[in-house]
């Protein structure tokens, strides 16, 4: 399922992505992360031994949060799973993303970075009263 275009626009500005996952004892497990969205799909950026994607590798499933900071009431809840992990040759995409988001290089190591495409399969929360995918 492709991202609606006005949940593409809200995602266009420079706010964390929330990381929901599942830790093995069953409680959930909530991470901040840099994002970005291009053509419907998002992406996101980390490293191949963090715990959210461990736990996103083991269940199969993750929900994405974004908050509007302005308005708590604009709100989109993404539920789907990751569909392709790729390396960050060179660490390009954290360096993009560090511009996008500081207006400045990336300070940490650019190795061993990954790119993580996630496919949407559920949509909920609400654009000014109205569904994201509403016409």
């Amino acid at each position: 399922m492709r991202i609606p275009p006005r949940l593409e626009a809200f995602a266009q500005q420079k706010i964390p992505i929330i990381v929901g996952t599942t830790r093995t004892n069953g409680s959930p497990q909530m991470n901040p992360l840099w994002f970005e969205c291009v053509d419907g799909v998002i992406w996101l950026n980390g490293g191949p031994d963090r715990a959210w994607l461990r736990h996103a590798r083991r269940t199969g499933h993750v929900t994405l949060l974004l908050i509007d900071p302005a308005n708590m009431w604009r709100f989109a809840q993404l539920q789907g799973r990751f569909t392709e992990i790729i390396p960050d040759e060179g660490g390009a995409n954290i360096e993009h993303l560090s511009q996008r988001y500081l207006g400045a290089p990336y300070r940490g190591p650019r190795t061993d970075r990954i790119k993580i495409r996630f496919e949407l399969d559920r949509l909920t929360g609400r654009d000014l009263g109205q569904p994201w995918d509403a016409d």
